[in-house]
């Protein structure tokens, strides 16, 4: 006989499929369920050990629910709350307190109010308000000996917390919650093509013996967070979001890139099976980014999704919109509180999501002002720490990614002061004041960055990127200094001449080196000139074009040359460059003909002397251009107004019609 029976009175209970756990619905316990059969996925149900049931069980009345657990601390604080006023009470009556601080009123715990803290959590104003009167209200009490405070009032108290905590608010909507963006086959993600999952182990495997550059690079991922992500996906068991796909993807992405010829190989991985992996996965990205709901919740998963995807828009040329990633991540940062985090030492949750935040920060600077636009997050509006290397970086790539949210404080400033509606209202000279006192902090940062910055290898790219960036900010800014005794519509200042030729030197510079053998491939050099060109606003061809026609200055132009002929290779891969070389070759070929011209007129004007020039090479076929050839050259309204569509070239109140104006109504004759 059976020693241990089956009590007769206890059912068994039939647990409910891993799928409507999941997704928190009631399930109808068939197999397959109801739900699964609607849902044509598979119905699968996971039952508990019977030994683990017994090591994991708690004692009657406990529970392992963190919203019940939260309920309970609740209470007891409200009860260590009420014994206090009453113990006050007691003390009015003569009865001793056992609390005889004396700072404020004995049974209060003294700083209750900044223990318990007003940090923004997402709230409404009226929330936000409410909680700081409370507080004030408890002060008070304790300040205020002679007023009688009784079971009423401590309960009156105890259920305004309750009211404002906003553990208890209401739960999101279906609609809005996070399980709206995960999906099984319904949207098509898992039929996407991915890399073979062996490869992705081989990737991952040698993250864990050798740290990779996407670590160092977007030091708000971690390894572990996406090894778990990509078991997730490759190894589907349930659902997962499609924030999850996103970040995946985008990580397999980086790894890729990071690879070494050595490592490459020893991952087993040819050369067409890593150009097919790099075609597909920027698809994958763009295909998701447009399957994200409206309204999603700002999870930290959605808003590292978006910064992510935002990244990988600017370097691949997604089709879907950089600003529109970056402008939604920023708002789900807002919303979700990240712009007012408090430091806590040690916390290294609270660490990744300040790194997510400034990065955030930092690409919605940059790319608001190359779009002439006002930047989603505000400086005004940010209590957020900061972050220091190394305390919070310990990387190569840790100083610039603090130099870039110094960058991206100015841009901001830049904007305000110099291109934005509030700015053209004001008078020329006070533009120019405030873009002097802008120039003196660029240089500051710029001085700073090279003191802290070691670069070597690879990331010495990023130095370049960097160096471009301060020099096209610092011609952007000149920009707003009028030049001295010119009165010509294109003529710039000698600083900002001098800032632009810079920008470019330095471009082509790094062109030079890349056509160095097994230095740089093609695309390292697209992903370069997608990020120093066209993410931050690129004036200073621009303004040396300007130069070009003002000064007939023969050494810009063949700067100018130089640098169209740099785009060549990568123009020819995606269309944002290819866009962008266009209208660079139509301006150089502008320059040339009018340079040609002037020189059948006119003796060669030198270049201003206060402008220093370094001696370039003669240019072939400069006096090739007939005047009837001219006319042919010259671009009519309709072609600067193709040429430039979309293109914001910092030449303020001198749009397409002003230069197409300028060029067609040149004298033909001194």
């Amino acid at each position: 006989m059976d020693q241990h029976p089956q009590r007769p009175d206890v059912p068994t209970r039939q647990p409910a499929c891993d799928a409507c756990r999941h997704r928190k619905v009631r399930c109808d316990k068939l197999s397959p369920c109801s739900n699964c059969k609607t849902s044509d996925i598979p119905c699968r149900t996971t039952r508990e050990m019977p030994g683990r049931r017994a090591r994991t069980q708690v004692p009657r009345g406990q529970t392992g629910n963190r919203y019940e657990q939260t309920i309970a601390d609740l209470q007891s604080k409200v009860e260590q709350l009420s014994q206090s006023l009453q113990a006050r009470s007691g003390a009015r009556n003569g009865t001793p307190s056992a609390d005889n601080s004396p700072h404020g009123r004995p049974g209060v715990p003294t700083g209750a109010i900044g223990d318990r803290g007003t940090s923004f959590e997402g709230d409404s104003s009226f929330m936000t308000h409410s909680k700081q009167v409370t507080q004030a209200f408890e002060a008070s009490l304790a300040s205020t000996p002679q007023i009688a405070v009784d079971d009423a009032l401590s309960g009156a108290v105890a259920n305004l917390h309750k009211a404002l905590d906003s553990s208890n608010a209401p739960p999101l909507t279906p609609a809005y919650s996070a399980e709206s963006t995960e999906h099984d086959d319904c949207h098509g993600l898992s039929n996407l093509p991915l890399p073979p999952s062996d490869v992705v182990l081989r990737l991952l495997k040698r993250a864990k013996v050798e740290r990779q550059r996407i670590f160092d690079e977007v030091p708000a991922l971690e390894l572990t967070s996406v090894i778990s992500r990509c078991q997730k996906v490759f190894f589907a068991t349930e659902p997962y979001s499609i924030a999850t796909f996103i970040i995946v993807n985008v990580s397999l992405v980086l790894l890729l890139r990071g690879l070494s010829e050595g490592a490459r190989k020893e991952s087993q991985i040819g050369h067409p099976e890593l150009a097919q992996y790099l075609a597909i996965l920027p698809k994958n990205v763009d295909h998701a980014v447009r399957k994200l709901p409206l309204v999603s919740t700002h999870s930290m998963e959605n808003i590292t999704a978006l910064h992510l995807a935002c990244s990988l828009a600017i370097e691949s040329s997604i089709q879907a919109s950089p600003w529109d990633l970056i402008s939604t991540a920023a708002r789900m940062a807002l919303s979700a509180g990240l712009h007012r985090l408090a430091r806590k030492p040690g916390d290294n949750e609270q660490r990744l999501k300040r790194i997510t935040f400034w990065s955030i920060y930092a690409m919605d600077r940059s790319m608001a002002l190359s779009l002439g636009r006002a930047p989603n997050i505000q400086d005004y509006d940010i209590q957020t720490d900061r972050l220091a290397c190394p305390a919070d970086i310990d990387s190569p790539m840790g100083p610039m990614l603090a130099c870039w949210v110094e960058v991206g404080e100015l841009q901001g400033q830049a904007y305000h002061q110099l291109y934005s509606a509030y700015a053209q209202t004001q008078a020329t000279e006070t533009k120019a004041r405030a873009a002097e006192q802008l120039a003196v902090r660029c240089l500051e940062i710029q001085k700073e960055f090279r003191s802290n910055a070691k670069f070597e290898g690879h990331y010495f790219e990023a130095l370049q990127v960097q160096e471009i960036g301060f020099h096209s900010l610092l011609t952007m800014i000149y920009r707003m200094v009028p030049p001295d005794d010119s009165n010509h519509p294109l003529q710039f200042g000698n600083q900002c001449i001098l800032s632009a030729r810079t920008a470019l030197n330095l471009h082509n510079r790094a062109w030079a080196k890349t056509r160095a053998p097994n230095v740089y491939t093609e695309d390292d050099w697209r992903i370069f000139v997608h990020w120093s060109t066209l993410f931050s606003p690129f004036v200073p061809f621009i303004c040396v074009f300007g130069n070009v026609i003002a000064q007939s200055d023969m050494q810009d132009l063949a700067l100018l040359g130089e640098f169209v002929s740099t785009l060549q290779s990568a123009a020819e891969t995606t269309h944002t460059v290819r866009k962008l070389h266009h209208a660079c070759s139509s301006f150089h070929q502008i320059a040339k003909v009018f340079v040609a011209r002037q020189s059948q007129h006119v003796a060669p004007s030198t270049t201003d002397t206060d402008i220093p020039s370094t001696t370039w090479p003669p240019l072939d076929g400069i006096g090739d251009f007939t005047h009837d050839q001219l006319s042919d050259n010259m671009l009519s309204q309709h072609d600067w107004d193709l040429m430039l569509s979309e293109w914001d070239l910092g030449l303020g109140t001198l749009d397409a019609r002003q230069m197409s104006s300028f060029l067609e109504l040149l004298p033909t004759t001194q």
